[in-house]
């Protein structure tokens, strides 16, 4: 964690989920020299957040193992089956002093802190509340939120559609960050996600 600018901004990864698709916990899978969650968390902490909250469910025991003594904050959510909003609310909710949070995926292990950091820095730069990168006009991760949208992402319901209603409701206050890769849109859902991603590493 590098963090050198005014701005304070938390990390908040989503690490909860079931991996319903994938068939075992995706977050524990082997990747690099480690495995997928330790992936994304270095990455993190490499970029310059101010503080890193990682967000627990689904075998939150080995999540937190594995994590070893990484200085992040561990966040349990105990309504993780419900899905991934449940775990942005809590991640939300464990907040402090920060001036905005940025919201990132556990499936997204080729995101590097350089990426991070260039939205953080777009982020910082810009007069919007919200930061995104876009490649091919998709948006991606790690998503940079105002604190003051913490309120609304807290008052959505499971039947909401989630944290992209946001981008519809405040399409004005979205600043794009265009990037050169597709690293900031490919996740791993299913084994052949896996498999693809492990020889691509």
């Amino acid at each position: 964690m590098t963090q050198t600018t005014s701005t304070a901004i938390s990390g908040i990864l989503l690490a909860a989920g079931l991996s319903t698709r994938m068939g075992e916990p995706k977050q524990l899978l082997p990747f690099g020299e480690s495995t997928i969650v330790e992936t994304v968390v270095d990455s993190m902490l490499g970029a310059k957040f101010d503080e890193v909250i990682v967000v627990v469910g689904h075998c939150a025991a080995q999540i937190q193992e594995q994590l070893g003594e990484r200085p992040v904050k561990i966040v349990f959510n105990p309504d993780y089956h419900e899905g991934m909003l449940t775990s942005a609310q809590a991640g939300i909710q464990a907040l402090k002093g920060s001036d905005a949070f940025a919201l990132m995926l556990v499936d997204q292990p080729f995101i590097t802190s350089t990426l991070i950091d260039g939205v953080i820095d777009a982020y910082v730069q810009t007069r919007k509340g919200i930061a995104l990168p876009s490649y091919n006009y998709k948006r991606g991760h790690p998503t940079i939120f105002h604190r003051r949208y913490a309120d609304d992402i807290l008052a959505l319901g499971a039947e909401s559609g989630g944290v992209r209603t946001l981008f519809r409701r405040y399409g004005d206050d979205i600043h794009y960050v265009t990037v050169d890769t597709d690293r900031v849109l490919r996740d791993i859902d299913y084994r052949e996600d896996y498999e693809r991603a492990l020889q691509e590493n």
